[in-house]
């Protein structure tokens, strides 16, 4: 029970750094998707390895045996690294196109996709609980991020729908890895090819300048430091302790972390319906943790 609500904490930790990330990622554009994003996933992969090899060297031998070598890693980094690849893209084109608001909203779509898939292709029994969180954290979603109501989808729209399919499988992927892998070696080696991927893309689609790099300097050193190295180890982290399922529901108050961002950083203010919202998406965190110990305890 402690290590489970040890990786709730540490998930709501990591949908803390991605939901104040959102003013970066936008601002980073201006570099074009490309090469923000393997600007950032490099930056991100450089200030994680020496936390990795530290991380290494304070295990024992028989810690280290129990988990995959880095030649083991290497075919699910690669894996890992393409879905990544496909979703910060995604995400970054599609918010050229639409309003950040309703790329909230379509990203967070992923959070009753995981259960679907789960039940689908993994044959998981959902718990009814969780099933309702997942529709109630979209509802919030909906007031959220959709107060002008829903519009034609454009090709945003779309590339975010893509991304939301992209990001349910990453949440599997890190499951399935969090249990096998170190948690600090696996993610640096992820964002190392993910970078690398982008960089590619970015030497093929986009030219940028120093003049540039130096403006967009404080968005891409919160997106590498914050959003990659701190955000995806903190969810690496936490999905060893919490499953797939409920913690897409910790990491959807996201969504709230960017509105509070919002308030701070750009002084938006609150509409009554986001409000709503607000209250709506922690009904559903509430409900995901109710009845979890006595699960344990039929377990």
């Amino acid at each position: 029970m402690l290590k489970r609500f040890k990786g709730d904490i540490i998930l709501i930790i990591a949908a803390l750094v991605y939901g104040s990330g959102l003013v970066a990622q936008s601002e980073g554009n201006s570099l074009g998707p490309w090469t923000f994003s393997a600007t950032r996933f490099l930056l991100g992969s450089l200030v994680l390895l020496p936390i990795a090899l530290f991380v290494r060297s304070r295990k024992t031998p028989e810690e280290r045996e129990k988990e995959m070598t880095v030649k083991e890693m290497l075919p699910g980094v690669l894996i890992v690294a393409v879905d990544l690849v496909l979703m910060v893209i995604c995400q970054q084109y599609g918010l050229i196109y639409t309003t950040v608001g309703k790329a909230g909203f379509i990203t967070s779509l992923y959070v009753i996709g995981v259960p679907i898939a789960g039940l689908i292709f993994l044959r998981r029994k959902i718990q009814p609980r969780v099933w309702v969180a997942a529709i109630i954290s979209v509802v919030g979603f909906y007031f959220i991020s959709l107060t002008g109501g829903f519009e034609a989808l454009n090709r945003g729209d779309l590339l975010l729908l893509i991304g939301a399919g992209t990001c349910v499988i990453f949440v599997y992927l890190m499951e399935f890895f969090a249990q096998r892998a170190d948690a600090s070696t696996f993610t640096c080696l992820q964002f190392l090819f993910t970078g690398l991927f982008c960089l590619v893309g970015a030497l093929i689609f986009e030219s940028v300048t120093w003049g540039m790099m130096k403006e967009a300097l404080i968005p891409i050193l919160y997106a590498g430091i914050g959003i990659c190295a701190a955000g995806y180890t903190f969810q690496m982290i936490g999905q060893k302790y919490v499953p797939s399922e409920r913690a897409t529901i910790l990491l959807s108050t996201e969504s709230l972390f960017s509105l509070f961002s919002g308030m701070l950083i750009l002084h938006e203010a609150l509409s009554t319906r986001e409000y709503i919202g607000c209250a709506l998406i922690f009904c559903a965190v509430i409900l995901a943790e109710t009845g979890v110990g006595k699960e344990n305890k039929a377990k």
